[in-house]
């Protein structure tokens, strides 16, 4: 099934940036600004204008959502777009990887450019980081192998609407709380698209093991190290194309209705995955089909509250039993 339109990776290659390396690209966006009209071309381009207003959130469409699944493969992750190892790794392991664009909802960056007197340094910035980050993984999103994937929070699942990503020096409650918000971008998005979560962030897993509960049930599993590189990883899937479609076949029979007695299984069928580099040490964790209310667990953690203090927080509904793919070293 090929990859539905993706509006984000679309401006960076009419805007030339997807030939560019990583580097050049950031150094080519962070000079943007000095041409506004060039700025203002890419920031409609991502966050294609006019057919979408700049007002208000971007959210989701319903269609939107559907063809995503649709183009998902039988077996497909969702990883953070600055976790470029865990990317490489469910390139390896998984048909489809869905890559949260956290570009997807830039209408304020754009109605900013329009208005305000001067560029801030803060919002080119930003603009040229994340865009990096899609051009890092270029060969894996002009393949289709990476798709691009709302980086979105419901408002029922949001209590800080329009927040943005705080720099490192900021407040490590701050911190600890965005690192919170991204694991559960990941379980939202991966609950919505019958993906895996895949991490090999630190702050981010041990945000996933308070959201997937102390009872969730835990695999260990070897993986191969995956090639150094996203474009290494391209012809790594194209020479391993027949084996792994077996694979994905056998992966998606074991994981599609996730029962806690599949899980060494699926952990043995992932170990199948030809890598030839060093194994290393992962964990496949299977959570209960629930979630603490994101509202409240975030505000407990802005408060420098223990998120697993009692009393317990109220729990919300998932279509599915959570299931992460986490670096267990």
């Amino acid at each position: 099934m090929p990859a539905p339109p993706q509006p984000g990776w679309l401006a960076m290659t009419r805007h030339g940036f997807a030939d560019l390396s990583p580097p050049e690209a950031q150094h080519a966006l962070l000079e943007l600004p000095t041409n506004r009209a060039e700025y203002v071309g890419v920031l409609q381009d991502l966050g294609d204008y006019p057919a979408r207003s700049p007002i208000g959130h971007r959210i989701p469409s319903s269609e939107e959502v559907a063809n995503l699944k649709k183009a998902g493969g039988r077996w497909r992750a969702v990883v953070l777009l600055d976790d470029e190892r865990a990317a490489r790794q469910a390139a390896c392991l998984f048909e489809r990887v869905f890559v949260l664009d956290p570009l997807y909802d830039s209408g304020a960056l754009l109605y900013a450019a329009w208005h305000d007197p001067i560029i801030r340094d803060e919002q080119s910035r930003r603009l040229a980081e994340q865009a990096a980050g899609m051009v890092r993984l270029a060969p894996l999103l002009n393949a289709g192998t990476a798709v691009l994937a709302p980086e979105h929070l419901p408002g029922s699942w949001n209590p800080r609407p329009g927040w943005r990503q705080p720099r490192r020096t900021d407040h490590p409650r701050q911190l600890a709380a965005w690192s919170m918000r991204s694991a559960l971008v990941l379980s939202y998005w991966a609950d919505r698209l019958d993906a895996v979560v895949c991490s090999t962030r630190a702050d981010v897993q041990a945000g996933l093991h308070v959201l997937l509960g102390a009872a969730s049930r835990v695999a260990s599993v070897d993986l191969g190290t995956p090639p150094a590189t996203p474009e290494a990883v391209r012809d790594w899937r194209d020479e391993h194309a027949g084996a792994l479609c077996g694979l994905w076949e056998e992966l998606r029979r074991l994981s599609r209705r996730r029962p806690a007695d599949a899980l060494n299984a699926l952990a043995l069928a992932c170990a199948d995955v030809p890598l030839d580099g060093r194994a290393r040490g992962w964990q496949l964790t299977l959570g209960a089909a629930s979630v603490p209310e994101p509202g409240m667990l975030i505000r407990r953690i802005l408060n420098g509250e223990d998120p697993e203090r009692l009393p317990a927080l109220p729990r919300r509904r998932l279509k599915r039993r959570p299931l992460c793919l986490v670096d267990g070293s």
